[in-house]
C-alpha cells in the first residue's frame, strides 16, 4: 500500500471518529430535552436527525400523534441510523413517554452506530427480521404490539418481488400481536402513481399494467388485507399507515 493510500485511510478514520464524537455529543444534548407531547418530539427529531420536510414525516406523525403520550410497544424491522433516523425517533418516544422498543436488522452497522445512543428501554437486534419476529411472537403469544414499522428490505423498482415477499412474510409473522388500536407503518409502499418517485414511475406503470396493483415493500400486505373492515388507512404517500380497529 502506498504512503498516499495509507494517509488517505488514516484521514478517513480520523474524520469518522470526529463525526462519531460530534454525533454522541449531540445525542447527549438531545436526550436531555423535555418534550410536552409527541408533536414537540417529532419537530425536534426531524430538525436534529433528519429533514423537516422528509417524505416519511406525515406517516410518523399520523402514528405517534394518535398515541396521546401513552406508553407504546414498538417493533421496527430495518434499524435506521440514517435518513429518517426512525430508530432514534422510536427510542426517544419510549424514553420520554414509556413503553418498549425493539429494532432488528440483518446488518450490524446501524446498531453498532446507535449502541451508545439509545435508552435502556430499547433493544437493537442483529438477525433476520422474519426469524426475529417469529421468535418474538412465540416467546409471548399474549403480548401486544402497539406500533410496527416495516422497513427492512429496500425496493428494487426494476425487480420488486423479493422486497414485496419479504414485507408480507414480516407482516404474517407479527400479525398475531396486532390488536385493536395497533398501527402498522410500511415504508416504500406508494398506493397511487403520484407517490412513486419520478425516477421509477415508468417501472411502476409497467408493473401496474401487468399485475393490477403498484409495486412496493408492503404491496402484498395491502393485497392480503384487501378491504378488511377492521383496518383503516391513516396515511398514504410514499409510505402507508394502517390502523387496526
Amino acid at each position: 500500500m502506498s504512503l498516499r493510500s495509507r494517509a488517505s485511510i488514516a484521514k478517513r478514520s480520523f474524520l469518522d471518529r470526529l463525526k462519531a464524537h460530534a454525533e454522541q455529543s449531540e445525542y447527549e444534548r438531545y436526550r436531555e430535552l423535555d418534550f410536552a407531547d409527541a408533536a414537540a418530539l417529532l419537530e425536534a427529531h426531524f430538525a436534529t436527525w433528519s429533514e423537516p420536510g422528509h417524505i416519511n414525516r406525515p406517516g410518523f406523525e399520523a402514528a405517534l400523534l394518535s398515541a396521546h403520550k401513552r406508553p407504546l410497544t414498538i417493533i421496527e424491522t430495518g434499524t435506521s441510523a440514517w435518513g429518517t433516523d426512525s430508530s432514534r425517533l422510536w427510542d426517544a418516544y419510549v424514553q420520554r413517554f414509556g413503553g418498549e422498543f425493539w429494532s432488528v436488522d440483518l446488518s450490524e452497522a446501524p446498531s453498532r452506530r446507535l449502541s451508545k445512543q439509545v435508552c435502556e428501554r430499547t433493544q437493537l437486534v442483529v438477525q433476520d427480521s422474519v426469524s426475529f419476529l417469529q421468535a418474538f411472537v412465540a416467546q409471548d403469544p399474549l403480548r401486544t404490539v402497539d406500533l410496527c414499522y416495516l422497513d427492512s428490505w429496500d425496493v428494487d423498482w426494476a425487480d420488486p418481488q423479493a422486497s414485496m415477499e419479504h414485507g408480507l412474510a414480516e407482516f404474517q409473522a407479527i400479525a398475531p400481536l396486532l390488536h385493536s388500536g395497533s398501527i402498522l407503518l410500511i415504508d416504500d409502499t406508494p398506493t397511487a402513481l403520484e407517490f412513486v418517485p419520478a425516477a421509477h414511475l415508468e417501472q411502476a406503470k409497467r408493473f401496474l399494467a401487468q399485475h393490477g396493483f403498484l409495486p412496493g415493500k408492503g404491496a402484498l400486505v395491502m393485497q392480503a388485507l384487501g378491504r378488511r373492515p377492521d383496518v383503516r388507512v391513516i396515511w398514504e404517500g410514499y409510505s402507508v399507515g394502517l390502523a387496526f380497529e
